[in-house]
């Protein structure tokens, strides 16, 4: 065992520290710290803070040190903020992208955020544990009370923890591959109050379920549905393909930006609802839409941002590759009685390519991909279709700088400003304006 100085942070919240001409990243460490370090199989691991930072703050998690949900709880909030824009900038400067990037838009709500709780399960000491994995890990952290996620759905969790103890339901073991209960997911609108419960299993065959239910509605009344959904494959992917509606419609409403949204077990849907509105109020602010215009909503999701600009434009194209989320997104028009929105289950890159070859004019457009970013394809195409603006939603600084500077040779980039919607995370949204050089 040996002691040392953290000299030296990323830009993710990790300790950089160099033994023996290796370098190991070191979490919830910040510079001036000295830990005492040992060599394991596993790597270099902090067996013990011996003199902390000035500039540390009290975490509020027991399980902090172990849990991988977070990674920055023990910075200041206006730490977290600097460092997530120094993210950015570090992007721009490695792909010479010379833009501006503005302070983070911070959370009112920098705990209890998100409307989603996704549990695993584990027996571990003839006891139920549930809880996220340790980082880089399957080894299932217990967490009765996190941090992050909605106090209710935390409190459900709790309790169904105490109904397969009571009914003698069993936890799901990975290796054995025996057990009942793989994983809970809770879902909570906060301004509908309405809540969704996904109970995860190995088969459809689930003893004890009517009991666990039924208890579980007498302990919390405001439930709105509940689901068994099964998935039998060795995989860490949650949800399998077949459900089964036990109580209520299969689904929950939302509120956003005026419009309702029908949120099921597999439905895609940002994490932090207060957070996502004033994101998008960042996507309306830059794109300036009027009411003659033909905008393009890629990468759709279940439409809540093509939805959101339809009140202001002529029309809205819609493009998803997700036939599931395409069909959520048709019932959320009827839903909102909105008429000018055209849904379109397709790859957005070859959906581009058609509009190319259709030539198609289109006044702008909103793009929100996932963290790979923009296909080239699609890079190639935006630059023949030649929209007047661009708005450019994304949750990866690094994917979305790459594309900025590939489309900075069609369109002047205008400022990148950061939204915090995953407080205690690494993670950062970010809204770019591209408009079209003339």
């Amino acid at each position: 065992m040996k002691t040392i100085e953290i000299k030296k942070t990323d830009n993710y919240g990790y300790a950089i520290v160099e033994i023996d001409q290796k370098m190991y990243r070191l979490p919830n460490l910040m510079v001036g710290e000295k830990v005492n370090v040992d060599m394991t199989t596993q790597g270099l691991e902090v067996v013990k803070r011996v003199l902390d930072s000035p500039n540390r703050v009290p975490v509020r998690c027991p399980k902090y040190d172990t849990c991988g949900g977070c990674q920055l709880m023990h910075m200041s909030y206006e730490d977290q903020l600097k460092l997530k824009q120094n993210q950015i900038i570090e992007q721009c400067e490695k792909y010479q992208l010379e833009v501006a990037v503005l302070n983070p838009l911070g959370s009112a709500e920098p705990y209890n955020y998100r409307n989603k709780i996704q549990m695993t399960f584990r027996e571990h000491k003839n006891k139920v544990v549930a809880g996220l994995y340790e980082e880089n890990t399957h080894k299932v952290v217990n967490i009765s009370d996190c941090d992050i996620q909605d106090h209710v759905a935390n409190q459900i969790i709790n309790t169904i923890k105490l109904l397969m103890k009571k009914h003698k339901i069993t936890a799901y073991d990975e290796d054995k591959r025996t057990g009942i209960i793989r994983h809970v997911l809770v879902k909570r609108s906060l301004k509908t109050k309405q809540i969704l419960v996904v109970i995860v299993t190995p088969s459809n065959i689930f003893p004890g379920r009517n009991n666990l239910v039924k208890d579980l509605n007498l302990a919390h009344p405001d439930i709105t549905s509940i689901v068994h959904n099964i998935n039998d494959r060795k995989t860490s992917v949650v949800l399998g393909e077949d459900s089964k509606i036990i109580t209520g419609k299969g689904y929950i409403e939302d509120i956003l930006m005026g419009k309702r949204f029908l949120i099921g077990p597999k439905t895609f849907y940002q994490v932090n609802a207060h957070q996502t509105e004033v994101l998008y109020g960042e996507v309306l602010k830059r794109l300036k839409p009027a009411k003659n215009e033909v905008i393009l909503d890629a990468y759709a999701g279940i439409g809540t941002i093509g939805m959101m600009l339809s009140d202001y434009v002529s029309k809205v194209l819609s493009v998803e590759i997700n036939k599931d989320s395409v069909r959520s997104a048709v019932k959320n028009a009827e839903l909102n009685n909105i008429k000018n929105i055209e849904f379109v289950a397709m790859d957005a890159k070859d959906y581009m390519l058609a509009l190319v070859e259709q030539k198609i004019k289109l006044d702008a457009v909103v793009v929100d991909p996932p963290r790979s970013g923009l296909d080239l394809e699609f890079v190639k195409a935006l630059q023949v279709l030649r929209p007047k603006k661009v708005v450019y939603v994304s949750c990866d600084p690094e994917t979305l700088v790459r594309d900025l500077k590939q489309l900075s040779r069609s369109y002047h980039i205008g400022d990148i400003q950061p939204v915090d919607m995953f407080s205690q995370t690494y993670h950062i949204e970010n809204c770019v304006l591209l408009t079209l050089k003339n």
